[in-house]
């Protein structure tokens, strides 16, 4: 047996095999179907409902934490007048809310 084969024999199971979930998951509380659990490290999901997939990047912005065109302005300004800082308002809106003060 030569140094390699050790490794190869070693591999002849993927990681995903390795790491699947092969437990009991509990009944999903929307629609009581058994939560889905992919992997060890995974979070549980429903399959049915789409319960536990909810994608915190999809949620609006919550307008209370919208930054004011003015302190855009003033941030968009105060760096050069750089795109980067534009934070979503187009260049006439900085301009005219940058007159404003």
């Amino acid at each position: 047996m030569g140094l390699f084969d050790f490794f190869k024999k070693r591999s002849e199971t993927s990681w995903e095999e390795d790491n699947t979930y092969t437990g009991e998951t509990p009944p999903c509380p929307n629609c009581g179907t058994a939560l889905t659990k992919r992997y060890v490290y995974s979070g549980m999901y429903c399959e049915a409902c789409r319960y536990g997939l909810d994608d915190d990047d999809d949620e609006e912005l919550d307008e209370s934490q919208a930054l004011s065109v003015h302190d855009a302005a003033d941030i968009w300004a105060s760096n050069g007048q750089d795109e980067d800082y534009m934070f979503g308002y187009s260049r006439q809106e900085l301009l005219d809310a940058y007159d404003e003060w």
